[in-house]
């Protein structure tokens, strides 16, 4: 007598040595990396917004002068309202230093940056305005800017106002960086979300499979790996996702950010969107395993 043929009945999938088989990469799971991949896309273009501007602002963000301009009119200098105007500059709370630079030393970086002026330096310090450079102690000061304004305008002198600008940018930017790492934190945690929330149907749809492994004596770890697992993987292909996605927005701004002096580098964050991507999803997975059904409360 022949014995039956040994088939596999309908309706029943293989399991992986253990009695179990790793959660299944289907619609929802597609779903959630899209949407974490756009998030991650959303955090990359903050960050690349946050390093072309730290570059835009260049070696200022670490040491921040403001030039006030004496104008010297007839060649002369008045020593009486250029002291004056040295003492009030330096008195006012924010500024570190007040360094006088002389025409001729003015002229004589002029000449080494414009190479050819068409003046020797003497006649071109008879030209220049007597200058002070400011260094600040805390470029924050409330009313900084206004009242170096206000010092100089009443000595008939004039502030570098380009580098006002920059210096105020640079404040700017370092609250901008507060922001991105803010708006970085709350993406993180809608990511994060997501992944539980898609982690937790598949563990639904898996209730009876997890009761028997429990009751069975599988510990709670063994039964939650490879949902972190998965979460990891979800992380970590958005992550590269929103990388790829970012090279097309670089590629195309190149030639506008080269016209300011700044370049780019994607390549950067690579490994920051691969590594957040996948601690956004294992911590979106400990979320939907925080809960696996213990044996004793199994039905």
């Amino acid at each position: 007598m022949k014995s039956p043929r040994q088939t596999i009945p309908d309706k029943i999938t293989p399991r992986l040595p253990g009695g179990y088989r790793l959660p299944p990469f289907g619609t929802h799971q597609m779903l959630a990396l899209v949407i974490v991949a756009i998030a991650l896309w959303a955090v990359g273009a903050i960050w690349l917004g946050v390093q072309a501007a730290n570059q835009w602002v260049g070696s200022w963000q670490q040491d921040i002068h403001i030039h006030v301009y004496l104008d010297r009119s007839d060649g002369s200098v008045d020593t009486d309202n250029s002291t004056k105007l040295k003492a009030e500059l330096q008195s006012i709370p924010g500024v570190a230093a007040v360094r006088q630079i002389s025409a001729q030393q003015a002229a004589r970086w002029m000449q080494g940056w414009l190479r050819d002026t068409g003046m020797n330096e003497k006649e071109l310090a008879a030209r220049l305005p007597l200058t002070y450079e400011l260094s600040l102690a805390d470029q924050q000061a409330e009313f900084l800017f206004d009242d170096i304004r206000d010092a100089a305008s009443r000595h008939h002198a004039q502030v570098n106002e380009d580098e006002v600008s920059l210096a105020q940018a640079h404040h700017w930017i370092a609250r901008a960086r507060y922001l991105a790492w803010f708006a970085s934190l709350i993406l993180a945690l809608a990511m994060a979300l997501i992944i539980s929330n898609t982690l937790r149907m598949t563990l639904l749809a898996r209730a009876d499979e997890i009761h028997l492994m429990r009751l069975m004596g599988a510990q709670e770890w063994f039964v939650r790996m490879p949902f972190i697992l998965e979460g990891v993987v979800l992380g970590c292909g958005a992550g590269l996702a929103a990388w790829l996605l970012l090279w097309p927005m670089v590629l195309g701004s190149n030639s506008w950010f080269s016209a300011i002096d700044v370049h780019i580098n994607n390549w950067v964050l690579l490994l920051p969107l691969l590594i957040g991507g996948a601690m956004v999803g294992g911590l979106g997975a400990l979320f939907a395993t925080a809960r696996v059904v213990s044996p004793e409360t199994a039905t």
